[in-house]
């Protein structure tokens, strides 16, 4: 389905596309894409989310509350939002495993890492504020990552 393939590309490229799995198959990101895949589902269910708020996704963040909900879900659940904050180690833990082979490329994560710890904003308006926040920065400093359909 376009809609799960998108949400698994956009939402966890920082899981997925870090190290480029978009132009090569392997285990692994196959692996990887069937979880994220049926994070998304659960996530979806869990907020109560239409087709509509995943199309949302396609666009920049802030993105619309419900669809915020689903990117915040499915960050809790590769543990990037932890106890309602940013983790950077989490952010870490998720990445390392793609990139622990090219010294450039952690580095360069561990930098967006640092970065988002000191720039996201854990004053909310919303429930789902966080989910914004934290797209929005990474996308700030790894743009690689932000892969539009």
């Amino acid at each position: 389905m376009f809609i799960n393939k998108h949400i698994t590309i956009h939402i966890l490229c920082a899981v997925y596309y870090v190290v480029g799995q978009q132009d090569k198959e392997s285990k692994f990101g196959e692996i990887v894409k069937r979880t994220v895949i049926a994070a998304a589902h659960t996530c979806m269910d869990h907020v109560n989310a239409t087709t509509k708020d995943l199309e949302n996704l396609r666009n920049e963040p802030p993105y619309p509350e419900t669809s915020a909900c689903i990117v915040k879900c499915l960050l809790e659940k590769i543990g990037v939002v932890k106890s309602n904050r940013y983790s950077k180690m989490g952010f870490m833990t998720a990445v390392t495993p793609l990139v622990f082979t090219n010294k450039k490329k952690m580095e360069h994560m561990r930098t967006v890492s640092e970065n988002c710890d000191k720039e996201v904003n854990h004053k909310h308006e919303t429930p789902c504020q966080l989910g914004n926040e934290v797209t929005t920065c990474i996308f700030k400093y790894a743009p690689e990552l932000h892969f539009k359909s």
